[in-house]
């Protein structure tokens, strides 16, 4: 359970905003829809935040669960997602890992059928450039055995699809993991319009586009999403921006 008075409890309230601010984007942005989870480790714990099983862009702060490792939840009035054993399971095998996506993006199940898979041809893919793998299970993992699997599966990458499900996306923050999951979509949308007209192949110099530092801060593009879906206003999104310093580049 976890310790009120410590101090990574003082940062739930945060971190829960923040969860709803990206059910907000990633739902504008066509990758959430009435199904899908996001979810967010509490530092510190062995414990994580999800939205409950309902449609994400519905969730208040006061309706995010906290659940640990072993998927029991702890606090919030629930239910959680049946398929949360996906979150505990990158959490427990994935230190790194400060936030997971699943959701059933519409380009990126296509592609995820394709026997190629993403091809790195465009800047918006450069991220996912050392690979997307595919889990080749189609059904929903409500189960630690599962979803262990599918975390084998997974590696190091930001990303795997679930063939003819959707797609599992992780990162090492709220933000970024919303951004990484856009981009996948946007990627896959890509290809599939390009493989219309011609042969798609890899950039030559394709490597990833963002490092960890950059999706911990997206200074840039957060703020626009934030802006382009009215989650805050134009004064709330400038005073939360941290800006690089002159001349800092990562």
């Amino acid at each position: 359970m976890l310790r009120k008075d410590s101090a990574e409890a003082s940062k739930i309230p945060n971190l829960k905003r923040r969860l709803v601010d990206g059910l907000q984007v990633i739902t504008g942005e066509g990758v959430l829809s009435g199904s899908g989870h996001l979810s967010a480790r509490i530092p510190g714990t062995k414990t994580f935040l999800i939205n409950p099983r309902f449609a994400g862009v519905l969730a208040d702060s006061k309706d995010i669960c906290t659940v640990n490792f072993e998927g029991k939840r702890i606090a919030g009035k629930g239910p959680v997602p049946s398929e949360t054993p996906i979150h505990a399971a990158v959490y427990r095998s994935r230190p790194d890992v400060g936030s997971v996506i699943h959701c059933h993006a519409r380009y990126s199940i296509l592609v995820g059928l394709l026997d190629s898979g993403l091809i790195p041809f465009n800047r918006e893919a450069r991220l996912f450039a050392d690979g997307v793998p595919i889990f080749p299970e189609s059904r929903g993992i409500n189960s630690f055995t599962l979803a262990q699997r599918m975390v084998d599966a997974l590696g190091p990458h930001y990303a795997v699809f679930l063939r003819a499900h959707g797609v599992v996306v992780v990162g090492p923050g709220i933000e970024g993991t919303c951004l990484s999951a856009i981009q996948l979509e946007r990627a896959c949308q890509d290809q599939l319009l390009m493989m219309s007209i011609t042969t798609v192949k890899p950039m030559s110099d394709a490597g990833r586009g963002r490092n960890n530092a950059r999706l911990e801060n997206p200074y840039r593009a957060w703020p626009f999403l934030l802006y382009k879906h009215k989650v805050k206003s134009k004064a709330e999104i400038r005073a939360g921006i941290r800006t690089l310093e002159e001349g800092e580049h990562y």
